[in-house]
């Protein structure tokens, strides 16, 4: 160990991360996660969902309601969408890019990385601290919901003062009924401001690991460490009154909708085509914990070899009960697990620390290496992304995409050296290595990636047009979000090309249709003769529904509205 890395892993005043391992740190997860947060385009379709019923709640000031145009979005509370309305206003509110309203995101990321690390130190040591720390921040599923303007890295924030405090409670507050204000209460309020941002998921967690604990310590009085009466009513103070609220003015309709079809909905049935087999989380754990899960042989060589000590127990029981739930439930996405993801860099924090000890025989180094083998095999293909996006777009080859490219074959390189000798220096040049992949493939490579943005795109080019202050779009054959985001609350998404002929011969003046080649037929054939002049064109790719577009962008012969001159 050098200089530096042992200096990293000394302890603070306080016994915990010293200041310069602080600052290494949020350094690390600042340059892994904020690079793109303004230049990649509103993603479709929950992000830009969520992003434009945040932007409409300043539109109509009903902050209780939750809407996308028309529509009642009645899937989740309102707190993401207050946490957006707050970001967004420095940024000129509901005039603001997609990037504000993604602050929420970037700053629970940054909480989540920073109450990890803490959480390891306080539990085991400095060096297993900053090891799950940077494990949370390098994370390749934390680089896209730190980059999502959606809930799930908000709710690891709020979720993780819940798990934080449980974890004192049960293993370091010696009192049998310790005083409300003080671990109870952040235990309470982080289980409040979750459910007030994705409902009882959280809760859900939190609550499985403490009967999990409880039961394996085989004492029911440790249920007393957590002030259950005063803590409900400080989360239900947090959640009920918004929840109360929109019931009412809803007659129960969000009720019905969030409880019914978004939370148990999902259960029995994959919704939106989401499934997965019995495994799914498993199996991605090499992608969602890339680079780190180079590691994860180290992870559960340390939760076997220390399962006797009650802060491992903590660990396994936070991780194991709710995973179990999660391979369940028939819907799968891979940002679900996340909740056990801060458990799990612990557990590769304590592996690494302890490697030399771990590898002790061959069967140990075989299960480290497989498992290192796919992360590395990940790695390739994390590195080669934008390149083999560009290629398959028929798009030129960025430079940016070709740094990414070399920038991921250093990332690889460094994990094989990891995976000879793991330790915490080698570690360390991952993080280097895999910081600089991420500034460049999401900073510049991905949002240059041009046919993945079609949204993005056509309303640019509409910008260009002149006539009217004021464009009344339609689009046909493309109906995806980000269109509302990107151009207006008004835009008209086209159930057809008939539908968007009609709406175009009911806006003569100002009106512009965007019309995708699979509808260009039934909409010429529904204007009923009325000329026409085409504006531009565009090619994009869809990726929610993965195929081709060629956007053409009509207005009525005798509009008021201009194409910039050729």
């Amino acid at each position: 160990m050098n200089g530096f890395t042992q200096s990293l892993t000394q302890p603070g005043d306080s016994g915990g991360l010293s200041v310069r391992a602080w600052i290494v740190l949020m350094l690390v997860a600042v340059l892994a996660h904020l690079p793109g947060l303004f230049s990649i385009p509103a993603m479709d379709r929950d992000e830009a969902r969520y992003a434009q019923a945040s932007r409409q709640m300043m539109e109509t000031g009903d902050y209780v309601d939750i809407r996308f145009q028309g529509d009642p979005r009645h899937v989740k509370p309102s707190g993401i969408y207050w946490l957006q309305v707050i970001t967004t206003q420095p940024f000129g509110g509901e005039d603001a890019p997609i990037g504000a309203h993604r602050l929420p995101s970037f700053v629970g990321s940054i909480i989540a990385v920073a109450l990890t690390a803490w959480l390891g130190a306080r539990l085991f040591s400095p060096s297993v601290g900053l090891i799950a720390g940077l494990v949370m921040a390098l994370s390749l599923a934390m680089q896209i919901e730190a980059r999502t303007a959606k809930t799930d890295a908000a709710l690891l924030a709020a979720g993780m003062f819940a798990q934080v405090a449980l974890a004192m409670l049960m293993l370091k507050v010696k009192e049998a009924r310790p005083k409300f204000w003080g671990w109870p209460a952040v235990l309470w309020a982080g289980t409040g401001a979750a459910v007030a941002i994705k409902g009882p998921i959280f809760f859900m967690v939190t609550a499985l690991t403490l009967i999990g604990f409880v039961a394996l310590k085989r004492d029911p009085r440790l249920l007393l460490k957590i002030r259950p009466f005063p803590g409900l009513l400080l989360a239900m103070a947090i959640f009920m009154p918004w929840l109360v609220a929109i019931n009412i003015q809803t007659e129960w309709g969000f009720f019905q909708e969030a409880v019914g079809h978004a939370l148990f909905g999902k259960v029995g049935v994959a919704d939106d085509s989401h499934g997965g087999p019995f495994g799914y989380h498993t199996l991605l754990m090499p992608v969602t914990l890339w680079p780190a899960s180079a590691l994860l042989g180290l992870a559960g060589l340390a939760a076997w070899a220390r399962k006797g000590e009650a802060s491992v127990q903590f660990l396994l029981v936070w991780i194991l009960p709710s995973w179990l739930v999660f391979e369940l439930i028939q819907t799968k996405l891979p940002h679900y697990v996340s909740p056990m993801f801060p458990a799990i860099a612990i557990l590769i924090g304590i592996g690494l620390v302890n490697a030399k000890a771990l590898l002790s025989s061959w069967k140990h180094w075989t299960l480290f290496g497989v498992l290192a083998v796919a992360a590395i095999l990940v790695g390739v293909l994390v590195g080669l992304v934008p390149w083999v996006g560009q290629i398959e777009f028929g798009e030129p080859v960025s430079l940016a995409s070709q740094v990414t490219a070399v920038m991921g074959a250093l990332a690889v390189a460094s994990l094989i050296v990891l995976a000879f000798k793991p330790d915490l220096t080698r570690f360390l040049a991952v993080t280097a290595a895999t910081c600089a992949v991420y500034v460049v493939a999401f900073g510049v490579a991905i949002p240059g990636v041009h046919k993945l943005w079609p949204s993005y795109n056509a309303a640019r080019i509409a910008d260009t047009f002149t006539g009217c202050e004021v464009l009344d779009v339609a689009t046909a054959g493309y109906r995806e979000p980000s269109n509302v985001f990107n151009f207006s609350t008004d835009v008209h998404l086209g159930t057809d090309g008939a539908d968007t002929a009609a709406y175009l011969l009911n806006h003569p003046d100002c009106g512009v249709a965007i019309v995708d080649q699979s509808e260009d037929a039934a909409f010429q054939s529904a204007l009923n003769g009325a000329a026409i002049r085409q504006l531009a064109t565009l090619e994009g790719y869809n990726a929610v529904k993965g195929r081709e577009l060629s956007l053409r962008f009509y207005t009525l012969e005798t509009s008021q509205v201009q194409a910039p001159a050729q």
